[in-house]
């Protein structure tokens, strides 16, 4: 499984012959060479209603070509997103495992089966420069579609009455075998497709607007998939979309920012299913902060939609922790236990490394059994819903943005003030832990807060970001400690019983109290520079 990187190109239809040579003319194109003829036979995979190509995602099993194989391709800014598997890696009509969990957050768990089978005739041209570089590739295809079991797929992409039961189990398995189906419709037509290789934007515009004025225009749909299913489908080639919430207005920063937010959680995904380093972290962030801007925002919002909604992400958070905590101890703990001195820190070092790994391995496989729940991908479904119909009050979204931010980032700023005044305040022991706990919490809302009016803001919340996060490492710094401090006894008790000496382990416990001061010690200092803007 490979991916490739970021995708950019062009495409226009027309018909008619393409002169390649002319394409000479195109900035820093010094020659123009023919590559070998192809002939491609690709199969396209989605749910019954079509979830991936509403989202711009393509998946297909493509035999014939240089690049043949299994071809998964999402968005990214700026172009579109590759991942490529061997044709061995599944049978036709059978998604290979890994690119299926790559798209388990837009199907939500529904089946993909064969919804289009495409036959292209493609030339190419290689466009080089003076070095002999290639560019940029032209290809010339011809292409005869047939999609498959058009009545259900027809059915399934109207508005559904029951929204379970549009994409239900039977999807399109129906119509798996030989690629066939109950019923096809045959679609053909012809398209120019440049993809940049180590070319510019420069040569892409150059070579959209130089197609253009020589006959070919742009497609009314992006993708051969979504012109092949569109014009089969009879869908419209832009669908509704609601009213937007006025420029430089409270609700269109707020909808900008969860806009955004609901692309990273979808994207971070399929990370966390394949335990990528970080990943967790990422999911539990956006979570974070999705669920910090609607309760910064309740005076703006149908509170009936948003608070199920910050419910629902607050238990998505607490689901990742344990995968979330060991992945952090499993990097922290055998660093400081190889930084000990004495003769034995090597082999302490590599028994927590082991126990952590094990740890870690549970947490994150209960982790993902909770991505797979039906509340996690009802909860998606809910964001969906969110950005489709904004859930802005009547009257309330249109105030300045600016003014409307600069009151949620004070807010959160007093708030903060009065917890950190408690912790100062708690006794030694659990009832002061928990207060900075609290402070740490409150302090990562205020930034959250401050990211969102960076639009508006500008320097100023620039500025209180960067303090507010300076303020936030120091309390992550002791958070850190106490998670490890709480750990640590365990994995003594662990190693105990398998006859290993402990005497490391209270080392590295008096070690997490030091850190703990330390970081306790370091608070006035980033504290001071934190002011309001």
């Amino acid at each position: 499984m490979t991916a490739t990187p970021l995708e950019q190109e062009v495409t226009l239809e027309g018909a008619g012959p393409l002169e390649p040579a002319r394409l000479r003319s195109l900035p820093k194109v010094r020659k123009v060479v023919e590559a070998p003829r192809e002939e491609l036979d690709a199969v396209y995979y989605d749910t019954a209603g079509l979830r991936l190509l509403s989202r711009g995602i393509t998946l297909r099993r493509r035999s014939g070509g240089h690049d043949e194989g299994w071809h998964l391709k999402l968005p990214a800014d700026g172009g579109r997103r590759e991942v490529h598997a061997p044709l061995r890696a599944g049978r036709p009509g059978k998604v290979p495992r890994e690119l299926e969990r790559r798209v388990l957050a837009y199907t939500r768990g529904r089946p993909l089966g064969p919804v289009a089978h495409l036959r292209t005739h493609r030339q190419r041209h290689l466009l080089l420069d003076r070095s002999g570089r290639t560019l940029a590739e032209v290809a010339q295809d011809e292409v005869d579609a047939h999609v498959l079991d058009v009545e259900r797929l027809r059915t399934a992409a109207a508005p559904p009455a029951d929204p379970e039961g549009a994409d239900g189990a039977a999807g399109v398995d129906g119509a798996a075998k030989a690629h066939g189906g109950t019923s096809t419709r045959v679609v053909h037509w012809s398209e120019v497709e440049v993809e940049k290789d180590r070319g510019d934007d420069a040569l892409l515009r150059a070579a959209d607007g130089w197609l253009r004025a020589h006959g070919w225009s742009r497609p009314a749909r992006t993708g051969k998939l979504d012109h092949a299913l569109g014009a089969a489908l009879s869908l419209p080639a832009e669908p509704d979309t609601p009213p937007r919430p006025r420029p430089g207005s409270a609700g269109e920063c707020v909808m900008r920012r969860l806009s955004r937010q609901i692309d990273v959680l979808l994207e971070t995904d399929a990370a966390v299913r394949a335990d990528e380093p970080d990943a967790v972290h990422r999911m539990r962030t956006t979570s974070r902060r999705l669920r910090n801007l609607l309760r910064d925002n309740r005076s703006l919002l149908d509170r009936r939609r948003t608070d199920p909604v910050a419910d629902d992400l607050r238990r998505l958070t607490r689901a990742l922790a344990g995968a979330r905590d060991h992945e952090v101890l499993a990097a922290d703990l055998p660093a400081q236990a190889a930084g000990l001195t004495g003769p034995d820190h090597p082999a302490l070092a590599r028994r927590i490394a082991e126990q952590e790994a094990g740890r870690h391995a549970e947490a994150h496989r209960a982790a993902v059994a909770w991505l797979e729940r039906p509340r996690y991908y009802a909860l998606l479904d809910a964001l969906d819903g969110l950005r489709a119909e904004p859930p802005l009050r009547p009257g309330k979204g249109g105030r300045p943005a600016a003014k409307h931010l600069r009151k949620v980032v004070g807010r959160d700023h007093d708030r903060l003030v009065r917890r950190m005044r408690a912790a100062g305040r708690a006794p030694e022991g659990p009832a002061r832990e928990q207060a900075i706990h609290r402070t740490r919490k409150a302090v990562r809302r205020a930034r959250h807060a401050a990211e969102t009016a960076l639009p508006y803001a500008g320097k100023r919340a620039k500025r209180y970001r960067k303090r507010a996060k300076a303020v936030q490492g120091v309390l992550g710094a002791h958070q850190d400690a106490a998670v490890a401090r709480a750990e640590l006894p365990g994995l003594a008790r662990d190693a105990h019983r398998e006859g290993a000496d402990t005497y490391g382990y209270g080392r590295l416990q008096a070690e997490q109290d030091r850190r703990a001061a330390a970081a306790l010690e370091a608070l006035p200092s980033a504290w001071k520079r934190l002011r309001p803007y």
